[in-house]
């Protein structure tokens, strides 16, 4: 069915969550492809016109399809009234805009992503594959729904006068980026979420220990026990994951940019999935307590109350993952074995071999080594407090 020409609009966000109509000074002001243009010797220059304009393009090229999606959301009656595009706060590697669709009364929402740099660019196809294979294994719903991306060859791509490809998605609605706002050393954080619906708020360290935990289920739940592909790498501080607090909370992940294994073993051994899961466990237990003041200031290392919170997480995805694979919890049950006798000496081992294995010249890596030893303390002694407690439920 051919739809009518929607009216469309042209906005930024704001995060006192109005957003505001991009006046016709805005829209041809340069868009700061580069996070410094100082440091760029050639910096692209894309209007904001240029950007918005490819967008609308992109969808009226598509108009069918997405008519075909705003029509399953059930509060969308049949014709698109109104389109608007807003201009959302910029990830390491896309350009984003929320796409909010007027029918009736209520919207229905989408996300446009957008390369624009040479980083993005040669990323967004591999992002765009990631996401949709593992959105098809994906049950519960943790990352977005994927729908269609376009090519160099179509009118979009050529809107800008440079290469320029994006892709449309699901926007989780009421999902917001957060990040610590503020944080000394040996006291409670205190977290915001970045709601550009209702404006930016805080929210304690006990609600963020339960995110973190839903961060660590999430990324245990996509290890893969057969072939040990991950997802990796991820960063709290790039706004991979976004979070809800209400009605309960919840968290969901965006951004995929690889999906790989990264061990390997000299031979075929049913302790290879031990020693896989012991390295992946050490390597989440690091990178999920690690994050930027409002997410792009000073490093934060969170504190370790927040190990308890990732081995709960880690512990139940993998327990999730048993049984359905085999129906049991044969495998966890021993797993969980090897993590009670592992003495301290043994995680320090590990340890040491897992930030071996990093790029000492990453920004992160000094709060790294500097909290490395406690580290070590806080993963044994969570290990084996969660034992005793017994927190993982195995009925």
């Amino acid at each position: 069915m051919r739809t009518m020409m929607p009216k469309f609009r042209f906005l930024y966000s704001t995060p006192d969550g109005n957003p505001k109509i991009l006046d016709s000074k805005s829209l041809e002001s340069n868009i700061p492809v580069t996070r410094d243009e100082s440091l760029s010797s050639d910096p692209k220059r894309i209007t904001y016109r240029n950007y918005m304009e490819s967008i609308q393009t992109f969808l009226l090229e598509n108009l069918n399809e997405f008519h075909d999606l705003v029509l399953q959301d059930s509060r969308a009656t049949e014709e698109i009234k109104s389109i608007d595009l807003v201009a959302e706060k910029r990830g390491a590697d896309y350009f984003p805009a929320s796409v909010r669709v007027r029918t009736g009364k209520d919207e229905t929402w989408f996300v446009v992503n957008v390369a624009l740099t040479d980083r993005g660019l040669s990323r967004i196809r591999q992002d765009y594959d990631l996401l949709k294979y593992l959105g098809s294994q994906d049950e519960n719903k943790f990352l977005p729904a994927i729908y269609f991306i376009n090519t160099f060859q179509d009118t979009s791509a050529s809107m800008l006068g440079s290469p320029v490809q994006m892709f449309l998605a699901e926007w989780f609605r009421g999902y917001h980026e957060f990040h610590v706002s503020s944080s000394a050393k040996n006291s409670q954080s205190v977290f915001s979420l970045w709601d550009t619906d209702n404006g930016y708020s805080e929210f304690p360290e006990s609600v963020a220990l339960q995110l973190i935990e839903k961060v660590s289920y999430i990324l245990g739940y996509f290890f893969n026990l057969e072939t040990f592909q991950e997802i990796y790498p991820w960063h709290h501080a790039a706004g991979d994951f976004i979070a809800r607090l209400t009605p309960f909370p919840d968290v969901k992940l965006i951004t995929v940019r690889q999906y790989e294994s990264r061990v390997s073993f000299p031979d075929d051994s049913h302790e290879n999935l031990n020693d896989a899961l012991l390295i992946f466990l050490a390597n989440l237990t690091i990178r999920a307590r690690i994050d930027r003041i409002g997410g792009t200031g000073q490093f934060v290392w969170l504190r370790g109350q927040f190990a308890k919170s990732i081995f709960i997480g880690f512990l139940k995805s993998i327990m999730t993952k048993e049984q359905e694979r085999r129906g049991s919890y044969d495998f966890f049950k021993k797993f969980i074995k090897t993590l009670w006798t592992r003495t301290i000496e043994d995680w320090s081992q590990l340890f040491i071999q897992i930030i071996e294995s990093y790029d000492q010249r990453a920004p992160d890596f000094e709060i790294i080594k500097e909290n490395l030893v406690d580290h070590i303390f806080d993963v044994y002694q969570n290990c084996r407090d969660l034992m005793i407690e017994n927190k993982i439920d195995i009925n």
